[in-house]
This record gives structure tokens, sequence and C-alpha cells, in this order.
């Protein structure tokens, strides 16, 4: 099974929050969706995930909903595939604002969007004509330093912030950049465009804000050209994952000092730091971030999985053309069984064999381990992934 997450806001005016929070949690459990909703007089801030099918109705119905003078047509989305849901639970809730900023802001000063392939343009234009004025921009980052220190733009300006509601105090470093393009981004565009409108209150002559955020840009700049993207490290989000691994790590272990981008709460229950380290040594010292830590009596429990699912066998070609897989059965695997699909870059998705063939050709009822055989498949597969129950 495939799940989605996405992410998306509107600053419009909003009169009555409670209805709105009332509408949002029936489309969400209508539609089983998990993560969380924020609603403010001043608009929505929201990010759900759930099975891919259901997240596809969801966002039609609530781009056609006739609610509050229709402020969600056109509504725009940023999107992640995922093998597993990224939020556990739905949480809906009305604050003062959608972002904490702490400090009255006119959105109508907000600075101009810059598409993601505008930004990539303008990264290429200003090092082909280094020293040209014309192309010099300044590329700010408006979220926290737990963020950003795992992955930014390349060149990009980052302040000591710690919540959004610093911002303002920090921004007093930018005085020197007041002349200058300066482009504002952030994970999805919402604190961004909120800065941006803050900077022209405060002067700033020519102000962008990367619409739709990193994760706008990411999605947009093609598989192709990805060794060509400014954008450095991993991504952090909100959500149960905290970071989406998007690029080579800049950052390393606590412990063993290797690259690596993985955040973890210390699972010391008196400490729980946010800390980096990496696949070992987070198994060696038991997601702690010290050896301290590690012995101390309060420990987090690991949840465990309800369901080990039972491995039938890998994937090793995939024919594109006649959309047909030849997989490696590793236990008995039979003519009509509902299988799943699942590989480190391929969402999950589950079927049912409707024909299955030998390595021959021939076709037959079941196939036993160490076989090699071929059906077609519902979706595209790569080698490596792995065929479930």
């Amino acid at each position: 099974m495939s799940y989605t997450t996405i992410s998306f806001y509107r600053y419009f005016s909003v009169e009555e929050p409670r209805q709105l929070k009332e509408q949002m949690q029936k489309l969400c459990r209508e539609h089983e969706l998990t993560g969380r909703i924020l609603i403010a007089k001043e608009g929505i801030n929201a990010a759900v995930s759930g099975r891919k099918e259901e997240v596809v109705k969801f966002k039609k119905n609530l781009c056609a909903l006739n609610f509050f003078n229709g402020f969600f047509s056109g509504l725009t989305f940023r999107e992640q595939d995922a093998l597993e849901r990224a939020h556990h639970k739905l949480t809906v809730k009305v604050r003062k604002e959608i972002v904490h900023f702490g400090k009255e802001v006119d959105l109508k000063k907000r600075g101009k969007f810059l598409k993601a392939e505008e930004l990539q343009r303008w990264y290429e234009d200003k090092e082909k004509k280094k020293g040209n004025s014309q192309f010099d921009f300044v590329l700010v980052d408006a979220r926290n330093d737990y963020e950003w220190k795992v992955g930014k733009f390349k060149d990009a300006v980052t302040l000591p912030i710690k919540n959004f509601r610093e911002f303002p105090e920090q921004a007093k470093q930018l005085e020197k950049y007041k002349d200058k393009k300066i482009i504002l981004y952030c994970t999805g565009g919402i604190r961004c465009e909120k800065a941006s409108a803050y900077l022209n209150e405060q002067g700033f002559s020519m102000v962008y804000h990367i619409e739709g955020g990193i994760i706008n840009y990411l999605n947009h700049v093609s598989a192709a050209s990805r060794s060509h993207s400014y954008w450095e490290g991993g991504l952090f989000v909100f959500d149960d994952r905290l970071v989406s691994e998007t690029g080579k790590p800049i950052t390393k272990c606590v412990h063993c000092e290797k690259a690596a981008e993985k955040y973890q709460n210390c699972f010391n229950l008196n400490c729980d730091k946010l800390f980096v380290g990496c696949t070992d040594c987070l198994q060696e010292m038991k997601n702690t971030c010290s050896q301290a830590c590690k012995e101390a009596p309060r420990q987090r429990k690991i949840k465990k999985k309800i369901e080990q699912k039972e491995i039938l066998g890998r994937v090793e070609n995939y024919f594109a053309q006649k959309k047909v897989a030849l997989v490696k059965v590793e236990k008995k695997l039979e003519r009509g069984k509902i299988i799943n699909f699942f590989g480190k870059t391929t969402p999950e998705f589950a079927q049912q064999i409707i024909e299955l063939r030998n390595e021959g050709g021939e076709e037959i009822s079941c196939a036993s381990a160490g076989e090699l055989v071929t059906f077609l498949v519902e979706g595209k597969v790569r080698k490596g992934d792995k065929v479930t129950f």
C-alpha cells in the first residue's frame, strides 16, 4: 500500500475558525487522513497523510468546497510519497496565528513569488556571470537552526533562530543586503511568505519568496537534473519522519562523526535532546545521545510493529514495455494470491497474481523457493524490490 503526505496553506480571512475546524475534521475523517492542521483568523496551515487514493479524493473535495467564499479553489499542494503514514494521529486546532510570528504583519505587502524553475535559472545565471550585479541575489533561510543544519540551499544565509518568532530580531543581520535581491525560503512557503511581508515593511527594496518552498523546488527539479540541484543535504519535516532524505548528508553522527542526517530524540526521557546519529550508532547507543543517557534508568520504549511481513520473493528484473516482473521466489507463490510490492524507492502497492509463468514461459499454478517466475504487475517495480503477503 502506498501513502502520500501533502502540505498546504493559505492566508485568508476566516471569520469563524471553529466552523472551519469542524469542516476539516469531518473531511479528514471521511478519507482516513492523519496529520496536523492549524486554523486562525488569518488562514489555514496543514500537513496530512494517508493512502494515496484517499489523498487524491481529499484534494478534489477540499478544492470543491463552497466554504468561506471559495477560498480553497485553486489551492496548491506540496506532495511526498512514502511507504507509510508520516503522522500517527489527526490534530486540528484553532490558534491565534497559523505560524507564530509574534508581530502584526500586513500580508498585502508580501514579496513576489519566485517559481522553482526560476530559482534554478537564477542560480545558473549567477554562476555563469560572476561579478555582474544584475545577476546577484542573496538567499535567506527563514527556518529554525535545527532545520537548516541538516539541509539548505547552496550559499544561503542562515539565522540563529530556535523558532520563527525570533525572525524579526535576527533579521537585523540582513540590513547589509537591503539593496540586493533577497530570496526567502522555508519548507512549504508559509513562513517565508509572512517574513517577506515583514522585510518589505522594514524598507527592503527587492524581496522574493520561493513559491511552495523547498518541497516544491525539489519536486520540480527533475530526476534527470537532480545532480545540478542547488539543494544540499536532507530536508527537516514536522512529522514522524523528522528528516526526508533528499541528497548527500551535510551533518555528522554525534558519536562517530560519519556523514549522517537522521534526527533522533534521545531515548533518555530526562534528556529528549534532538541529535543526529547514524544507523549503527543509534543501534549501539540504544537511540541515546551519550553514554550517560544510555545508562539512564528512564528510557523510551520502542513501539513494536504489530505485523511482520513474510517475504515471498524479490524482483530480479522489470520489463517496462510489457509491464512484467521477473521474480525469484523465496517461499511458495501461487496464482490468484494478493501480494504487495515495496522497495527503497518504490511506494508499496497491492495486486492479485492473475497469470503466473515459469522461466521458460509456461503457465503454472504455483512456484517453489528458488524458482524464477514472471507475471504482469500493475505498477512500476525495480530490481531488489520485495514481494510480500
